[in-house]
């Protein structure tokens, strides 16, 4: 009896197994994300159905992503206690703050210090207290560890002190002598990272590209085929220090060093470098940043539009007062106690170009269209106008990135985001924070309805 009893639970998971393929799209459809998940080890079978369901949703929101606006918690929201900390999404399109998503993981990412180092394919991209990089979708509640950074920076041990709140960094080369501190991981560590594609299609399919440490070169790491002891190696590139990374259709591009160009083919294990395009820096920037050297800070960044490869250039004002004018350091006005007001850093312009690959040069761009362009620490990505609903066209969306400053001061940081208008050359807010100080940093993610 016992065995008759075992072959017919045998049986009967068998046929669950093999259920048909519609009834079981039918069943997934209705399931979280998380739990289609789950789901995936029942058999192949339910595997292959469930990630081809998954597939089509992730393309299916690819396709129509505008990105929201996250930030952190302000006072009103600390009053109020919301079950999620208090993190805001907001779709600017409707004009909509979302405080209803369930965010428990990343109230206690943000609880410990983690920084954000990227955002991309709606996946937020964290370094931790220990340099370890790990992946979260604060809308599916799902966290990705990636493998440990140290090898690639040549990094023994990170021990951090808590009454100096500052990091002591030891290389290998030298433990007893190659000492760095920094209060801040990110600038010895990861700069800006990217996703090749959306995990939501698959781990297997899963690189990620870093630029690293105090030389800003790139860094790889094919988290796939499910070998959770995939490493991170540099790549061979000849432009560094890089400022910016983007994947499109499974390349990378690379903006480096004086506006040059180099792109790697991610379809295999290894990245293969296909083109490298030395470039001159554009006259009309050069000239800019020569004339107001001390007045501006720049950004740079590279985005695929309809097409076209645009460099992007970001001037951000030093010190400016609340009539949007750039003053000089030391004309600051002071008050009775001598103490100099504050006149925080702020974006007030872009210059924009277009790659000529015959011509190897940058061209200059005096509108974009029907586009708008979403800019900041997270992917440097283009919409179209079929998606623009509520959104300005012909206009660029920025958070804040100046990291070299963010943190100088109790008073400001994270505030530098708004909306630029090329036609009318000028910034307006894109959302009213009711604080200078904004901790951690506003930063644009994809959401997942599913």
């Amino acid at each position: 009896m016992a065995k008759c009893n075992k072959r017919m639970r045998k049986s009967s998971s068998s046929k669950w197994g093999e259920l048909h393929s519609n009834i079981l799209d039918i069943i997934f459809q209705s399931l979280s994300f998380k739990d289609v998940l789950r789901v995936q080890s029942v058999s192949s079978h339910w595997f292959s159905v469930s990630k081809a369901l998954i597939a089509s949703k992730s393309h299916l929101q690819s396709n129509n992503q505008i990105p929201w606006l996250m930030l952190p918690p302000g006072e009103q929201e600390e009053k109020q206690q919301h079950t999620n900390g208090g993190f805001r999404f907001i779709n600017l399109e409707h004009k909509r703050v979302h405080h209803d998503i369930d965010n428990d993981i990343l109230r206690e990412i943000m609880a410990a210090d983690s920084c954000c180092v990227g955002s991309s394919h709606g996946w937020l991209i964290f370094l931790d207290q220990k340099a370890s990089p790990f992946l979260l979708n604060a809308f599916i509640q799902v966290k990705i560890h990636l493998p440990c950074l140290y090898s690639l920076l040549g990094i023994l041990k990170i021990e951090k002190n808590i009454e100096l709140d500052e990091y002591c960094i030891v290389y290998n080369n030298n433990p007893k002598n190659k000492v760095s501190y920094t209060t801040h991981l990110r600038e010895k560590i990861i700069h800006k990272g990217v996703l090749s594609s959306n995990p939501c299609l698959g781990v297997n399919n899963l690189g990620v590209v870093v630029i690293y440490g105090s030389t800003r070169k790139l860094g790889y790491c094919n988290y796939g085929d499910g070998h959770h002891d995939s490493s991170w190696s540099g790549l061979d590139g000849k432009f560094w220090p890089y400022h910016d990374i983007v994947c499109y259709k499974n390349k990378l591009y690379a903006l480096g060093e004086n506006a040059c160009v180099e792109t790697w083919d991610l379809d295999g294990c290894v990245p293969i470098k296909r083109m490298e395009i030395g470039l001159c820096f554009p006259t009309k920037s050069t000239k800019m940043l020569s004339d107001f050297r001390y007045l501006y800070a720049c950004r740079f960044y590279l985005v695929e539009n309809l097409g076209d490869w645009l460099l992007v250039v970001r001037y951000i004002g030093e010190f400016v007062n609340g009539n949007n004018v750039v003053v000089r350091e030391e004309d600051l006005l002071t008050d009775e106690d001598t103490h100099p007001l504050v006149c925080p850093y702020r974006t007030l312009l872009f210059h924009f170009y277009k790659l000529d690959f015959d011509e190897k040069r940058w061209i200059e761009v005096e509108s974009l269209g029907d586009s708008a362009l979403f800019l900041g620490g997270s992917d440097s990505i283009s919409v179209s106008s079929s998606s623009l609903s509520g959104y300005k066209k012909n206009s660029i969306y920025f958070t804040d990135d100046y990291w070299d400053r963010m943190e100088e001061d109790y008073l400001y940081g994270g505030h530098d985001m708004g909306v630029f208008s090329m036609e009318e050359q000028m910034v307006e807010p894109i959302y009213q924070s009711g604080s200078m100080k904004i901790q951690p940093p506003p930063c644009w993610v994809a959401p997942s309805f599913w």
